[in-house]
């Protein structure tokens, strides 16, 4: 599988950017020009979970490019 088929959570996002997990949550809810999650797993249906998002890997990382290293600067 090539790095544009690959899925991130808040986690793996977190480790990257050396942030918390809560910064990074704040921003995929927050951010309105932060990728849409491609899917929301392990949210067992009418228990009110929330479940894990997973996003594109390339799709963080145009994120993190365009809009993360600037806010940096």
């Amino acid at each position: 599988m090539d790095d544009g088929e690959q899925l991130v959570g808040i986690g793996d996002i977190a480790f990257q950017l050396k942030i918390t997990r809560q910064a990074v949550d704040y921003w995929t809810r927050k951010d309105a020009k932060f990728p849409e999650p491609l899917q929301v797993i392990n949210a067992p249906a009418g228990s009110g979970a929330k479940g894990t998002r997973v996003w594109r890997k390339r799709e963080v990382d145009a994120w993190i490019v365009e809009h993360y290293r600037r806010r940096k600067q």
